[in-house]
């Protein structure tokens, strides 16, 4: 549940906030208000909360101060500015804060909605990302004790190196994994989401690092591996094209001729002509 704190000097305002926030926001809950920029940072002290929604104009410390103080203190604490004040001036400020949401008065239901849903989401990836990290690091600590209980030498002195390291191996072990996958099945009709799924991966990360890793796409990569079992079977007359066609997974042999051609230059037949002599 995250936690979030109202700031504005006008009761209403807090009220209705509070109402929405309270009725419409899944997994957020309101712990308090202030009625200032003083009495904000005194309960970001107390309270600590995820997101403050900071009105800019207000007396004494205002909206724009209290977030920088509060920063100094509290830097992951997000911020949602609401002013009555559309003017460059009061959004270059508060953006210099590193304040990403800017909210004009009178507030719609659906900006307030959308601004809380968009930082809401965005600390959540924090959150994962942190937890991933710290996951890592602690398998990290695990293998280099069991490496120092065998009498082996650390990888790397830096963790956070040897966290890179990890993730890298990680990576280079899935790939084999898929890349052992294809090899075995590439004369069935292969999708990308097949591999995916049997390495554990989304269809999109794993298409991301396999072209990044390997070089090539995926769908690039099952073509080589087809072109490359075909010449191996052209090397035995005793096949037609025909059935080294169906033997690598197309069910087209017109097709796999413009294929073939594409990849090696020639045409299967000119291919065996010259494998053949």
């Amino acid at each position: 549940m995250l936690k979030v704190l109202i700031v504005d000097d006008e009761l209403l305002e807090r009220k209705a906030l509070t109402k929405i926030i309270t009725t419409e926001c899944e997994g957020v809950e309101v712990i308090d208000e202030a009625q200032n920029g003083r009495v904000a940072i005194e309960k970001a002290q107390l309270h600590h909360p995820d997101i403050i929604l900071m009105d800019i104009k207000m007396p004494g410390i205002d909206g724009v101060e209290a977030v920088k103080q509060i920063k100094q203190l509290y830097p992951n604490i997000k911020f949602i500015m609401v002013s009555a004040f559309n003017t460059f001036e009061y959004a270059k400020e508060v953006m210099q804060q590193g304040v990403k949401e800017y909210i004009l008065k009178p507030s719609r239901k659906e900006d307030i909605l959308a601004s809380i849903h968009r930082v809401k989401v965005e600390i959540e990836e924090e959150r994962r990302h942190a937890e991933e990290q710290n996951e890592l690091r602690s398998k990290m600590k695990e293998f280099m004790a069991l490496a120092e209980s065998k009498g082996l030498p650390p990888i790397v002195e830096d963790p956070t190196q040897s966290v890179d390291i990890w993730k890298s191996n990680q990576v280079e072990k899935i790939l084999t994994k898929a890349k052992e996958y294809i090899d075995a099945r590439f004369s069935e009709s292969l999708t990308l989401e097949e591999v995916a799924e049997y390495v554990e991966l989304s269809p999109f990360y794993f298409s991301k690092i396999f072209k990044d890793r390997l070089g090539v796409t995926f769908i690039d990569y099952v073509t080589t591996v087809r072109i490359n079992h075909a010449k191996k079977e052209m090397l035995d007359p005793s096949k037609s094209l025909k059935e080294i066609c169906y033997s690598i997974g197309y069910r087209d042999p017109n097709y796999f001729s413009r294929v073939f051609k594409k990849y090696t230059g020639l045409s299967p037949t000119e291919y065996r002509s010259i494998v053949g002599d």
